[in-house]
């Protein structure tokens, strides 16, 4: 864990964007202002893990036959 330093005009928005936001963190508020600033694609989070199911043995050998290597 890390400790920021904010000004008090900072920390008072701050903590009105997670009240508004219903997060009970800093961590994830912030968490989820650069995920949104910078266009973080979900998945790469794992947000589809459990949402998907794994590929069958056929179906990996049709992916990964040398025409695809």
């Amino acid at each position: 864990m890390k400790t920021i330093a904010l000004k008090e005009r900072t920390f008072v928005l701050l903590n009105e964007l997670k009240r508004r936001a219903k997060k009970d963190s800093f961590d994830e508020l912030v968490l989820e202002l650069v995920i949104k600033k910078e266009g973080v694609a979900d998945s790469m989070f794992g947000s589809l893990r459990g949402k998907t199911k794994a590929f069958t043995q056929k179906e990996r050998k049709e992916l990964w036959t040398d025409e695809y290597r």
